[in-house]
């Protein structure tokens, strides 16, 4: 058997085909010896059908702490560190990543996923998503004073101070992101505030984002998305800038 480099809390194993009757056959029983022998206490969590790790961005290398896979003998999916698991990420752009997965793991296709994303886009550019399912939370790290850039939560903050909300550091805050080329208060609606439209481009990227971690394990980057959908669509430049304005 061969096994991948250690991250912090986890070992992965892949079986050697050369010897299929070898422990791995075993996890359990392979972490129980494992443990005895070495004095570093082991515990078998799961046994995948498949597994991907997202490459780390300009790099090659998968990073060790995003990756997603299909447990063996279960339709069931682990996801760690991609959009699905961040909590700052909207319901719809969450949505649209799992249905990426799923299509991925029934067809190995990443023009079927492709497929996917083109509908998701569609729908939120002609205004049809609900903004309930484009809220993003994110916590609170200071107080609105302790802020030097205009970012989103700053823009909440502000808004929340003018409603006589005070959010201190630790405590989320929610909103819409309705213009984000703006640079004051107007850049996000609370989520609990009438939202007249929402940045359809912000919202783009953002599901632009998640598609590519279901397809850069398998050597999809950006550009390649891009080209596969200007096949049938013309592409706002901005799904594609790498830019977080968070």
């Amino acid at each position: 058997m061969e096994s991948s480099p250690w991250i912090v809390d986890s070992i992965w194993i892949t079986p050697d085909p050369a010897t299929p009757d070898s422990d791995c056959d075993d996890l359990e029983t392979l972490a129980a010896e494992s443990t005895e022998r070495e004095q570093i206490r082991l515990e078998h969590e799961a046994e995948y059908e498949w597994v991907a790790f997202v490459p780390q961005r300009e790099r090659d290398v998968g990073a060790l702490t995003k990756y997603f896979g299909k447990i063996a003998d279960e339709d069931e999916f682990k996801i760690r560190g991609i959009e699905a698991r961040q909590r700052s990420t909207p319901t719809f752009v969450e949505k649209v990543q799992r249905e990426c997965l799923r299509t991925f793991d029934d067809t190995r296709s990443p023009e079927a996923v492709i497929g996917v994303l083109r509908r998701a886009l569609r729908k939120v550019d002609t205004g049809k998503v609900d903004e309930a399912d484009l809220v993003e939370r994110n916590r609170v790290s200071k107080l609105l004073e302790g802020y030097t850039q205009h970012t989103q939560n700053v823009a909440a903050l502000e808004r929340a101070r003018d409603e006589g909300l005070t959010v201190h550091p630790g405590q989320d805050i929610e909103y819409v992101v309705v213009d984000d080329e703006k640079n004051s208060r107007d850049r996000v609606a609370l989520a609990h505030e009438p939202v007249e439209s929402y940045d359809a481009a912000y919202y783009e990227t953002q599901l632009v984002r998640a598609t590519e971690s279901i397809l850069s394990p398998v050597g999809w980057e950006r550009e390649d998305i891009r080209s596969a959908l200007t096949e049938t669509q013309d592409c706002r430049l901005e799904m594609f800038d790498t830019t977080s304005k968070r």
